[in-house]
């Protein structure tokens, strides 16, 4: 994953600012917060705890890690990693690079990362880190979002700062873990056709749309044929999941 000169000056410019919108969004609106639970919840459920997200940003995930157990959230970003403090209280959140996490080795049970990786220049370097700060017999969870999948590669081009998705897939992603003192990942898909994250999208969609019960029928079952007709291979989500090695 070879990343251009100009990489991070792009990254810097869309993330320094906290999104609120986009945190409420995905946290609280009718029509779309249902969509993040579905996502997360069936692979955080697994997680032990205390967990570390690594990218946290303005905290949605941290929102959903907080109410199983105690955890940490982590972002490059003072303005996001402020916010994020705040919308999840009692949960600490600090500045760092994912690159070199500022906690010692084996300090968590689990670590989280998701939606990160196509935002680094160096991602294996995270991977590495993140397995540093793990116990041994600790899990990874990593979510990515598959660059073959339609509507993602729709967003890497409207949007600057996801152009790296478009390098993000299934093999990539799990070639970034050999030689890592991890077991080896496990692979799943999920999400196969998002139909609501384009046309809910709260910035380029309108959420409006899905916010009464017969609209949200109609967003399901349209998804739910949709993902029987779209190759997995072409699922919206990469999800690899990975334990540290013990001996």
């Amino acid at each position: 994953m070879t990343r251009s000169p100009g990489f991070r000056s792009v990254q810097d410019r869309y993330f320094t600012a906290a999104d609120v919108a986009r945190f409420r969004w995905m946290t609280e609106d009718p029509a779309f917060a249902p969509v993040e639970d579905a996502l997360l919840g069936p692979w955080i459920a697994d997680l032990a705890f205390p967990c570390l997200e690594v990218g946290c940003g303005e905290g949605s995930n941290l929102v959903r890690l907080a109410r199983r157990g105690p955890c940490v959230g982590m972002d490059l970003y003072p303005e996001r990693a402020r916010f994020a403090a705040g919308v999840v209280p009692g949960t600490p959140v600090t500045v760092g690079d994912a690159c070199r996490l500022p906690f010692a080795d084996g300090a968590f049970l689990s670590v989280l990362i998701r939606d990160l990786l196509h935002h680094l220049p160096e991602p294996r370097l995270a991977l590495a880190e993140a397995a540093r700060v793990l116990r041994p017999g600790g899990s990874l969870l990593l979510l990515e979002p598959n660059g073959r999948n339609p509507f993602n590669a729709l967003q890497a081009r409207l949007i600057a700062a996801e152009a790296g998705v478009r390098s993000s897939t299934p093999e990539r992603l799990t070639g970034l873990f050999a030689g890592l003192p991890l077991d080896p990942p496990r692979l799943d898909m999920t999400q196969g056709f998002p139909l609501r994250r384009l046309a809910l999208h709260y910035r380029f969609g309108a959420p409006i749309l899905g916010r009464t019960r017969l609209a949200a029928a109609a967003f399901g079952g349209i998804e739910r044929v949709g993902e029987r007709l779209t190759p997995r291979r072409r699922w919206s989500y990469v999800v690899l999941r990975a334990r540290r090695a013990t001996g």
